[in-house]
């Protein structure tokens, strides 16, 4: 009796697991067919909720019962070669690719504890062809001319500001491909945390989480190897950022990117790193700040009579949510002697967005608002990413 309730169990554990390896891998291959970024299986106290991340927004996709919550994250840490008998902390690791369309280049596992059990999101890597030159970004033409103008320069320091997921990654890439594509002989070298795209010509560096070679330590060895461009993935921390300030006094062109909310945050969160103002004033050349917005669905969006804006609406082709695919919004603020006298001067926030208005300085609302007058967006996404209300 004892024998047959033990293989009973034994094919029950076999039969779950089954059902978690081709639930695992029909979700995966699911998100890279819809184009989702991340999927999410996050626990609850009765099921396991699966999402997608569409054009930056999350979707439900799926319940499944909780028992089956278990086998399917221990699934995901075998795919990312992570330690499946600890459940107690944190862990990342790297799906493996091969044979995979879609135009997926890497697949990223994250998994997390919670009081409900392990929370894992797989993050996905696309190579999007058409989004490679500075030009297919779909910058406004006088924030388009200011970042060749300044990538064309030998010194100074390009920031680049916004949320994750707002396409930094893919601009940084495109920059380069630009200096690389005027100036063929430059040495360029960049430091990532992970390499997301490749770029030929470029010799990238991955610096690992909790790994010896830290951001400061790579950068301050990279300087003795000569590189003329350097690309820093964050500057997360007062020692990286001053590294950087330094380097960009001295001969190196950066691009980084950094946590903040506008442009002129940036400049005074440089100042809270420590940074001197007169180092901040002569070395940042300018920050641009940038976010992704959802573009309608060009089979369904439909015109208001009275806004004569376009709406989203819903149709199979967009899994009924009104939009497919994002573009991009924008703004930048470069140095000049005005704003180098407000910087030096340690002006606050307030008075800096002042200035900027003064001089018709066109932020990020100014920008969507382009895209909703053409039709691309519409006002309620506006409203969503930027934060206003019309």
């Amino acid at each position: 009796m004892g024998q047959k309730s033990t293989n009973k169990d034994f094919k029950g554990r076999e039969n779950k697991a089954q059902d978690a390896v081709s639930l695992v891998d029909g979700f995966l291959s699911g998100a890279v067919d819809c184009g989702a970024s991340d999927v999410h299986f996050e626990p609850t106290e009765k099921e396991l909720v699966v999402k997608y991340r569409l054009d930056g927004v999350l979707k439900q996709v799926e319940a499944l019962p909780k028992i089956l919550s278990e086998n399917i994250i221990a699934r995901l840490k075998v795919l990312g070669n992570l330690l499946t008998y600890r459940n107690d902390i944190p862990q990342e690791g790297r799906i493996e690719t091969n044979g995979q369309n879609g135009g997926v280049v890497d697949k990223r596992l994250s998994v997390f504890p919670t009081i409900y059990g392990q929370r894992a999101v797989v993050r996905i890597f696309y190579q999007h062809k058409n989004l490679t030159e500075l030009e297919q970004l779909g910058f406004s033409k006088p924030v388009l001319e200011s970042l060749k103008k300044i990538a064309f320069k030998n010194q100074g320091l390009l920031l680049l500001t916004g949320p994750a997921g707002s396409g930094k990654s893919t601009t940084l890439a495109a920059i380069l491909r630009f200096i690389l594509k005027n100036f063929s002989g430059k040495s360029i070298v960049s430091l990532e945390d992970p390499v997301e795209i490749r770029i030929e010509g470029v010799t990238q560096v991955q610096i690992t989480p909790f790994g010896e070679m830290t951001f400061p330590t790579a950068l301050r060895s990279l300087l003795r190897q000569d590189p003329q461009v350097l690309m820093i993935g964050e500057i997360r921390d007062a020692e990286t950022a001053k590294i950087a300030i330094e380097a960009a006094l001295t001969g190196h062109f950066l691009m980084s990117t950094m946590h903040s909310g506008t442009p002129t945050a940036g400049f005074l969160r440089l100042l809270e790193m420590g940074i001197e103002p007169y180092q901040v004033t002569s070395s940042v050349s300018a920050i641009l700040n940038q976010r992704l917005v959802r573009r309608l669905c060009d089979k369904c969006k439909k015109q208001n009579s009275k806004t004569s804006f376009y709406e989203a609406a819903g149709c199979e082709s967009c899994l009924h949510t009104g939009y497919k695919g994002r573009a991009l919004i924008s703004e930048i603020v470069e140095l000049d002697s005005e704003l180098r006298k407000a910087i030096a001067q340690k002006t606050d926030l307030e008075k800096l967005e002042t200035l900027l208005k003064s001089r018709g300085h066109t932020n990020m609302p100014a920008d969507c608002r382009r895209l909703v007058g053409e039709g691309i967006t519409s006002a309620d996404e506006m409203n969503r990413v930027c934060g206003i209300i019309e």
